[in-house]
């Protein structure tokens, strides 16, 4: 049964934001009565290993004509001078927050950022989302069951 619960968790953080991603692992293991000090760096380690796999297939579709054509588009000057002034720190903290990781990598190796220069900022940029979901959905929960625990308790 907890084997099949860390599955569910490894899952949901492996998907993407806009399906479920951190936020419903995060959720689930409050749901389950996870310890945090395990949830979170599980949440984080595999929603890494989704953004590698991520941002290294990104970099092997650009070899494909018809992906690299459309990778032309997507260079044009100002996105060069953005990746150019911000690099992949700030794409993986504030662009994440903005639109999510996968975008963002996609963009970035796209734009001809090397994987060697994205390892680290994907990792500390999972770790501090990894913690914000966990909180905002903590602060959630809290807030739908403790008002209506108070009302049961009253019963």
């Amino acid at each position: 049964m907890m084997l099949g619960r860390w599955a569910a968790i490894i899952a949901l953080s492996m998907t993407p934001a806009l399906v479920a991603g951190q936020s419903f692992a995060c959720a689930a293991g409050i749901a389950w009565n996870m310890d945090a000090w395990v949830l979170l760096p599980v949440v984080a380690a595999a929603s890494f290993v989704e953004g590698a796999l991520v941002a290294y297939l990104a970099g092997k579709t650009s070899e494909i004509r018809f992906i690299a054509k459309l990778a032309d588009r997507v260079r044009t000057p100002r996105a060069a001078a953005i990746v150019e002034r911000w690099g992949a720190w700030g794409g993986l903290t504030l662009g994440v927050a903005i639109v999510g990781q996968e975008p963002v990598l996609v963009a970035l190796r796209w734009l001809g950022v090397e994987m060697k220069k994205i390892w680290l900022p994907l990792a500390v940029s999972n770790a501090i989302f990894a913690v914000i979901w966990y909180e905002l959905v903590k602060l959630g929960y809290l807030a739908i069951v403790l008002p209506s625990w108070d009302l049961f308790k009253s019963i």
